[in-house]
């Protein structure tokens, strides 16, 4: 959630209690101008933070400049229905261009980290020693992937980002804030179906790719959620708090799935196999360790998965908290 969040407008839905046709018009109102404001605010940050990336950049700008990327794309996404003009894609494209750019350049970053700590903690020379080869490895691909997604970011003219998506603004035709206030609602409750079909599949399957295809599902239910909560509708914080904790689980599976790839790719080589066979052993039998461990971590995902109320019925036609709301009318923009 945006830190000026709890400064925004409060939720007026009562809780799920009835409203008058005025106070919800009020409220639909509101949540308009939040949007706007939100909308401003997430653009000047995300300019902000884009130029702060570099080669010798800490790995948190980097990291940073990914989430708001994706924040401003959800913004951009619910302030302009569909059909959207060139300029407004063209405003969409680009955070998700960039947050594209940097996404390997983000897994050497927390990769290199993730070996730092375990080096600390090895008390093992020569395991220390076998580590810093897929380190080796890592610091080389990075350098390979800072200058591909520099050149990539050099295309990115962010010099008016700000004035043109002040201009589209400016420009928006007026459209009945009630619409929009739905369409937020009905963009959580699609996400949500999503999410509850993505699961079934997941623990199903217990595929890489399908826990990646949850991975990513759950990034979308929380992105929108928030957006939800940050134009006010503050009953959705229980929910945040749920989907940001299984975030993580599921990021730090993530990161396991490709640090995983980056020691087979380092042990591959033939010049390690060949010339360090005592540091590829090493590698090998914590890769076997580590994989043996997998099941427990994807169980402990689907655990915190399943500790939401609304995700032991697995029904996803049920009455939904972070959608469900008095007398709605159906209003379907797929972002």
């Amino acid at each position: 959630m945006d830190g000026e969040s709890e400064q925004r407008v409060e939720a007026a839905n009562g809780g799920g209690k009835a409203m008058s046709p005025l106070a919800e018009a009020s409220d639909a109102t509101a949540t308009r101008r939040a949007l706007a404001r939100l909308l401003r605010k997430r653009v000047k940050k995300f300019v902000a933070l884009a130029p702060q990336v570099s080669a010798d950049a800490n790995p948190k700008i980097v990291h940073d400049a990914r989430v708001w990327s994706r924040r401003l794309q959800q913004a951009v996404s619910a302030f302009f229905p569909k059909p959207r003009s060139g300029k407004v894609r063209r405003l969409r494209r680009t955070p998700r261009q960039i947050r594209r750019a940097l996404g390997e350049w983000r897994n050497c970053d927390a990769l290199l980290e993730i070996i730092e700590r375990r080096q600390r903690h090895l008390r093992s020379d020569a395991k220390r020693h076998a580590w810093a080869f897929v380190r080796d490895y890592l610091l080389q691909k990075r350098s390979k992937e800072v200058a591909r997604a520099g050149k990539k970011l050099l295309r990115q003219d962010l010099s008016d980002y700000a004035a043109r998506a002040q201009r589209l603004l400016d420009q928006s035709p007026e459209e009945n804030p009630q619409i929009l206030l739905q369409r937020l609602r009905d963009s959580v409750e699609q996400a949500w179906t999503q999410w509850h079909s993505v699961l079934n599949r997941a623990r199903q399957t217990r595929a890489v790719n399908d826990l990646h295809a949850f991975r990513i599902a759950t990034k979308d239910l929380r992105y929108r959620t928030e957006l939800l909560y940050d134009v006010g509708q503050k009953q959705v914080r229980p929910e945040l708090k749920w989907l940001a904790a299984l975030q993580e689980t599921l990021g730090v599976w993530h990161d396991s799935q490709v640090l995983h790839q980056a020691v087979a790719e380092a042990v591959a080589r033939p010049g390690i196999l060949l010339n360090h066979l005592p540091v590829v052993r090493i590698l090998l039998a914590q890769l076997e360790t580590d994989r043996e461990r997998e099941a427990e971590d994807v169980e402990k995902i689907f655990r915190i998965a399943m500790r939401h109320k609304e995700c032991k019925q697995m029904d996803p036609s049920s009455e939904n908290p972070l959608t469900d709301h008095p007398n709605r009318s159906r209003v379907r923009d797929t972002w």
